[in-house]
């Protein structure tokens, strides 16, 4: 009987049915969307925040090492347990040198790096590390250096020396003498723009400390601070400690990589962190409130559409109490109903939200996403919340409908 009810009622009136469908159909997709795309905005923009800077300071202890790190235990980053997070490093050494160029003389600070080394990691593969990869925002008039005896100049120790890509400029260290050939002019806006900056092995040989390193920046991946990330790890319990470093924090990621570095001392660099972490919050925050909007706007389409449906069959619920119909039959009869077009409705809401992800995803950043599969029920549930919310008032104006005045009427 219930079946034959809700039949009729659906062919009867399929134009409200259709507007309470598209309804929910749309708050669905909407939803769908806007939750399809929240992981895929905030890896994104984690990767673009990279660009920034590294965030993850690699320092020699004050107890080990002897002032630096070696070279030799860098390709050990790749290889913590949150190795897939670090999206590069470079390590650096630095000393204060007598430049000489065209009869003018400067002090500075010369510093040996990776600009783009091939690194072969043990068990991993090979990946390629350097200032190119953790630092793009730095702009190079000229090019960056290929050869042992090349090196590119902070702009403003070039003004100072008069230096230009292509020139010759010697750099002296406790008596020893290194001429190198400036391949570029690099222009940063810091405190790099008074360092010459030239390959790590050349370095390393002008200093007199083969194999070593004065830092370490590394570049990672990390999920935004709360305060439980904030807490120290050493007053933590043993599943507390366990939660956090298998959490991407910085703080835990740098605990990794220090664990991996013999005498090194791993602190993030809050400054860059924290700005991080605040705005990928701000972001899912507005994600989620984007999407609480449309299935609220939904709900009050809903809404609409089913009270003035409710005004057309005053007459036919009437007669439906004026038969002994009770409250709890009525309320079936709209909840069925209600059921099924949110089913159909969430079902259709989630194929085109999934789609208009896939588009935002293209126009946006450029690149495909692949839809969770958490996505299809919560298209559902979201369908089936509208779909209620909006039949709160309607169905409480039907069960409040006297059969004697409307039928008399």
């Amino acid at each position: 009987m219930l079946f034959r009810m809700l039949k009729n009622s659906f062919l009867k009136r399929p134009k409200a049915v259709f507007l309470v469908f598209l309804s929910i159909a749309m708050g669905a997709a909407v939803a769908t969307a806007f939750l399809g795309i929240a992981g895929e905005v905030s890896h994104k923009m984690a990767l673009e925040l990279r660009s920034y800077g590294a965030n993850i300071l690699l320092e020699p202890s004050a107890v080990e090492g002897g002032g630096f790190l070696r070279e030799e235990d860098l390709p050990k980053i790749k290889t913590v347990f949150w190795k897939y997070n670090i999206t590069g490093f470079t390590p650096y050494l630095f000393g204060v040198a007598e430049f000489s160029a065209g009869g003018r003389r400067e002090r500075g600070v010369v510093s040996g790096t990776w600009f783009s080394k091939q690194l072969e990691v043990p068990g991993e593969g090979s990946s390629v590390q350097g200032i190119k990869g953790i630092a793009p925002w730095w702009e190079v008039q000229g090019r960056w250096p290929e050869a042992a005896d090349e090196a590119i100049v902070g702009a403003a120790l070039a003004r100072r020396l008069k230096l230009a890509p292509g020139a010759e400029v010697a750099a002296l260290v406790r008596g020893r003498s290194q001429q190198f050939r400036v391949s570029g002019i690099v222009t940063t806006g810091g405190f790099e723009e008074e360092q010459l900056f030239a390959p790590l092995v050349t370095v390393q040989e002008l200093l007199q400390q083969q194999g070593k390193v004065s830092r370490v920046l590394v570049s990672a991946l990390t999920v935004p601070m709360d305060e439980f990330g904030k807490k120290d790890p050493a007053l933590m319990t043993k599943d507390e400690f366990e939660k956090w470093y298998c959490t991407a924090y910085v703080t835990s990621i740098a605990k990794n990589v220090e664990e991996v570095m013999a005498g090194s001392r791993a602190k993030p660099i809050w400054q860059i962190a924290s700005a991080e972490g605040a705005l990928l919050t701000k972001l899912n925050s507005v994600m989620l409130l984007l999407t609480l909007l449309a299935l609220g706007a939904s709900a009050t389409a809903v809404s609409t559409s089913l009270m003035a449906s409710i005004a057309e069959r005053s007459p036919e619920i009437a007669l439906m109490k004026a038969v002994g119909a009770d409250r709890f039959q009525i309320t079936a009869i709209f909840i069925g109903e209600t059921l099924i077009i949110s089913v159909c409705g969430g079902v259709v809401g989630y194929l085109i939200g999934d789609q208009l992800a896939e588009l935002i995803s293209r126009l946006v950043f450029n690149s495909t996403i692949v839809s969770p599969l958490w996505l299809f029920p919560t298209a559902l549930i979201s369908a089936f919340v509208v779909a209620l919310a909006g039949s709160v008032a309607p169905l409480r104006r039907a069960l409040l409908i006297e059969p004697v005045r409307v039928l008399k009427g």
